[in-house]
């Protein structure tokens, strides 16, 4: 019988009840004519969605914010303010300024990190959660975190159950994922080994086999993962299930998202092929990941002279800084760098870029949170600007 070793991510799969989104969710089908980017202050998520959402809006209309509007779907609101025609709209950027300097009881900045976004869908009911798979396991095989991640995700999942696969929709805070089938540990070799430090179990199951082999690479944003990003599918952990008898629950593995751009100092934008995005599925695939987005970036860049170009240090959110990931990707970013823009870039030292930009006032979280704090820097064209991101 055929055998497979695919690692099992025991993911948490934990939606929270509040997310600051950096990247927003997809455009709204009613439309205030076509002006499409708001600012996202709040998503809630369950029961009291509405609710919480309807009083944050009255505090916030109590306070002068007459622009403050909500995007209601079933058990999700989103709290925004303002619309706007465009990113680079000069009230839109008025209105950022204005929302990151409210200040809340305790003397806090509550919405410091919001960002323009495309105006929030207002979701539908997910008629197949994945929290309601009858099984321990599913293989996901598709994510999404930018704009209309919800909607995609949904939507792909109709079409799967449309070609007869038992399909699932995930909804988290910052990650949208598309899982097929239901299973038990039973699809184990040994189920024993599950979950035990240095054992891998294999999958002998002729049916998760047949669906391995039928999705072997995940769907990143609807596309397929090319072969040398190497991000295979993977079984994960249905939401709120224990396995039967005190069995052992899978080991974690996680996923990593790294998205470098290239942001240009004279707009403090990173439009289209300027900027990449990947998944490592370990620590030891990233600086091969950052390589290969680098290189698409280089190919991207067309200019007339080499620009300059330097990079700022690689934000990265607590779990990857335990993981020590900021040294690790800074490491890969400045010798990919090295390598893929000679020729085409002045590259300037990473220390020669962080007294630049400390010396005007931006710090790692400022730049990654808001890269258009970068229009109209000097000494620079560019500026890399790299976040790495734990999913799962």
């Amino acid at each position: 019988m055929a055998r497979c070793h695919r690692p099992v991510i025991a993911a948490m799969l934990a939606a929270g009840a509040v997310a600051l989104l950096a990247s927003g969710c997809g455009p709204t089908a009613a439309r205030d004519d076509q002006r499409d980017i708001t600012v996202l202050l709040l998503e809630y998520k369950g029961p009291l969605a509405h609710e919480s959402a309807e009083r944050l809006a009255g505090e916030l209309k109590a306070q002068g914010l007459k622009e403050t509007f909500i995007v209601k779907g079933a058990d999700h609101a989103a709290v925004c303010v303002g619309r706007y025609p465009s990113w680079k709209d000069t009230e839109a950027d008025q209105m950022l300024l204005r929302v990151r300097h409210i200040r809340d009881a305790r003397g806090q900045y509550p919405f410091a990190g919001v960002m323009l976004v495309p105006i929030p869908e207002s979701l539908p009911e997910n008629p197949w959660p994945l929290e309601q798979a009858n099984g321990l396991l599913s293989l996901h095989v598709a994510s999404w975190e930018a704009p209309g991640r919800m909607a995609r995700a949904q939507a792909y999942a109709q079409e799967l159950r449309q070609q007869g696969y038992e399909a699932y929709a995930y909804q988290g805070p910052r990650l949208s994922m598309v899982t097929i089938g239901a299973f038990g540990i039973g699809i184990f070799d040994n189920p024993a080994k599950v979950g035990v430090p240095g054992q891998t179990p294999e999958i002998v199951d002729p049916k998760v086999l047949t669906l391995i082999k039928a999705f072997p690479r995940m769907r990143l944003e609807g596309e397929e993962a090319p072969p040398e990003a190497h991000v295979s599918t993977q079984l994960v952990k249905v939401p709120g299930k224990e396995p039967p008898g005190g069995a052992a629950v899978p080991q974690t593995r996680a996923l990593y998202r790294v998205t470098i751009a290239l942001v240009d100092t004279r707009t403090g934008l990173a439009e289209g092929r300027h900027r990449a995005s990947g998944v490592a599925q370990s620590r030891q695939e990233l600086p091969a990941l950052i390589g290969t987005l680098v290189r698409q970036l280089m190919l991207a860049l067309e200019a007339p002279a080499p620009p300059r170009v330097g990079a700022a240090d690689v934000a990265v959110d607590a779990e990857a800084a335990a993981a020590g990931l900021d040294t690790i990707a800074l490491e890969a970013l400045d010798a990919a760098l090295k390598t893929a823009g000679a020729g085409k870039i002045r590259l300037y030292s990473h220390e020669g870029t962080r007294r630049l930009l400390q010396a005007q006032g931006l710090t790692t979280e400022r730049i990654a949170t808001d890269p258009r704090v970068l229009k109209g820097f000097e000494g620079l064209d560019y500026v890399v600007v790299t976040t790495v991101r734990k999913e799962l």
